[in-house]
């Protein structure tokens, strides 16, 4: 029988963000109102979703926002 073992990140960032709320900085501008987030403390992403809300920054929505900056430069192209 093969010993399997478990790994576990150990992160302080990460159990202030569970008690306290994250502390996110802007990473990316897409729009004046979508922008890409990241907090400083423990590295999760977010992004603004159609709502503007915050909302974990998914492949997904990675693909969206590239799809969205690519549109806004078409349409303003001093962006």
């Amino acid at each position: 029988m093969e010993h399997m073992s478990i790994k576990t990140t150990f992160s302080l960032g990460k159990i202030y963000c569970n008690i306290f709320g994250h502390r996110y900085r802007v990473t990316k501008k897409i729009t004046s109102h979508v922008n890409e987030y990241q907090c400083m403390l423990c590295n999760c992403e977010a992004t603004t979703d159609d709502k503007g809300t915050l909302t974990q920054l998914t492949q997904q929505r990675k693909e969206i926002n590239e799809t969205l900056v690519s549109f806004h430069k078409k349409k303003n192209p001093a962006f």
